[in-house]
This record gives structure tokens, sequence and C-alpha cells, in this order.
């Protein structure tokens, strides 16, 4: 049987634009760029990568000029790539795969480096930097985005990685943020992530991030907290991938999928669990929906519940008579996840 393009290798990077064979018409106003990553190499030596999110990343673009096509792409140069290309195995543990880092490295070291966001000189060698969920513009800098505190700049023509990798919490105390931002009318960047080391338990985020131009400084050195919503649990934090927006209002979905941090911690030391493998799926728990206004960060009084359900995508969210309506891709469990 053929196999899914979802799980196919590609670690042939096509770097100077190929002409594509057009069928049918592109009409002649058509023109621009359709850049798209995701997981694209998933051997590395004799290892493969053990679950779609994680094999590393590349990058894909699309041009379209003159009723005409190209495509090139390349492979973002971050240091999972560099690292396992060089030792021939996979070094840094992605979502649903365990790496083997220099035995060397302290687990406490490691730690500290996902969990308290407000170190000076954290070590970040063992998190991921592998963004190959999403892309997406901040003003005019073009970012390669993943679930991480990390994300890499890249170049929209070349696909050239620019520059080191931006550590997000360098410019707001967060430890990892979505790949799924919400971009504004005047270009600026609303985000969620969240932040494990507030001091009165983990809080997720929403971060604010004003566009960029013709600046050689990362976007994100403008960036700001707009609001901090409590999680329910502070040692179950809720896993999510993306949330809400209406023309004034955000919606987070706290879904009872939780990352156990008691199991995550062990997990840091005997190295035996994937994050994948932290989650906890708890049924018959309510859903909450957090309301907060987009202009001010004030949270709704209101919290929302519904039954149990998963989501990874949100469709749509606007208002109508006076109703917030919220489209979601919902699941009964979270059991989608763990199949892919």
């Amino acid at each position: 049987m053929e196999e899914s393009t979802f799980f196919r290798h590609s670690d042939n990077p096509t770097l100077k634009p190929k002409l594509g064979i057009v069928k049918g018409v592109i009409p002649d106003w058509l023109k621009g760029s359709l850049i798209r990553n995701g997981s694209g190499i998933r051997h590395v030596g004799n290892e493969t990568y053990d679950h779609l999110f994680d094999g590393l990343a590349v990058i894909h673009r699309f041009y379209i000029n003159n009723g005409q096509v190209t495509y090139n792409s390349r492979q973002l140069d971050s240091e999972c790539y560099n690292r396992a290309m060089a030792a021939q195995r996979i070094v840094i543990s992605e979502f649903g795969t365990l790496g083997m880092p220099d035995p060397c490295d302290t687990y406490f070291a490691k730690f500290k480096s996902l969990f308290i966001a407000g170190e000076e000189k954290p070590v970040d060698d063992d998190i991921s930097d592998n963004c190959g969920v999403n892309v997406g513009f901040y003003g005019d800098q073009l970012y390669a985005m993943t679930e991480t505190v990390f994300t890499r700049r890249i170049n929209p023509e070349t696909l050239e990685t620019i520059g080191e990798r931006t550590r997000i919490r360098d410019y707001v105390t967060v430890n990892s943020a979505t790949a799924h931002p919400h971009v504004l009318e005047d270009g600026t960047m609303l985000n969620m992530g969240s932040n494990y080391r507030h001091n009165k338990g983990p809080h997720y985020c929403i971060i604010q991030v004003p566009p960029s131009y013709d600046s050689e400084e990362t976007a994100y050195k403008g960036a700001k907290i707009l609001a901090e919503i409590p999680c329910s649990s502070k040692l179950y934090p809720s896993y999510y991938h993306s949330f809400g927006m209406t023309e004034d209002k955000i919606i987070f979905i706290e879904q009872p999928f939780y990352i156990s941090i008691p199991r995550f911690m062990v997990s840091q030391y005997i190295r035996t669990k994937t994050i994948k493998e932290c989650l906890v799926w708890q049924p018959n728990t309510k859903t909450k929906f957090h309301v907060v206004c987009r202009k001010t960060g004030q949270i709704h009084p209101i919290l929302y519940e519904t039954d149990d359900l998963f989501t990874f995508h949100h469709a749509n969210a606007y208002e109508e008579d006076g109703n917030l309506i919220v489209d979601v891709t919902g699941f009964d469990d979270a059991n989608v996840l763990a199949n892919l």
C-alpha cells in the first residue's frame, strides 16, 4: 500500500524554483506566494520520528505570476536539524519522539530550562526549535512557528533561515506559545502562551506583538502580555493548539486534556516519556470557555462551560443577535492525537 503523503520522507530540497505544469487556467490578476511548512524529514540515520508532528521541518513556496507557478523548498536550518544531521540520530525530543542528547547534560538543568521562564541564562539545548507547524508574517518578518518557546525567521523568497532562533521568553514571560496567532487589521499579532512560573500558579497568557518593518531586530522586541488567565489546576494546565477571536473578544478554551506536571517532572529525570505521554485526558470534566476583551485584556466575569471535548483548531468566532458563536473542530476525547 502506498504511504500517505502525511508521512512521506522529504529530504531533497528544491533550492532553485522549478516551473510547474498548469492544468487549466490561472487568471492573470492572481499573483503572490503561498508558503507552508510541515513535518518533512522523517528519518535520521537509522532512526525514525514516531509521530506525525515530529519530523524535521521543511518549508515550501509556491510563487504565482503571469499564469505560471514555480515551486521551491528548503529544510529549516534549526538546531534540531543541525544536531541530528551531525550525530546521525534524533538528538532533541519532539512531541511524540524521544531524542538522545548529550548524556552529560544534567536532568536538573533541563527541568530548569523548561519551567523557569525568568532564568537569565537558561539551558535550552534540549528544547525543540523544529518549527514545522505554521508560518506567518509579523510585519514584513516571516516566521516559522511551533509550540515551544522558539520561533525561526526565514527569508520569504529563498526560504533560508535568518539569524539565530528567537527565544520568545526573552521578551515576555512564557514557557510556550501556539503556532496559530491571529493578525489584526494593523498587522499586530495576538497569540497565546503558558507561564508556569507565575507567583500565583500557572497562567495562560495572551501575547501582543506589534508589526515590525525594515528592521534587523526581531518583531518580538515590542511584545507584551495583554492578559493572564489563571489555570484551573496548578499541577494540570490544559493543552491547547489554538484560540478564537471576534472583532473585540478573545476566546480561550480550557479543555480537559492536561499536561501532567508531576509526570513531566519524572520524565525529565529518567527520560522515558515524551510530551505526548505526559498528557492526560480527564473525561466527565467540564470544558471551560474564557472570554477576554481584545483591546483592554480584561477577563469577562462569566466563565462558560460545556461537556468535555477535545479540539485542535478554531474555525470561526463571531457575535450574532447578542450571542457569542464559537466554531471548533470538536472530538469526544483526545484519541485522535495519539493515533497520528
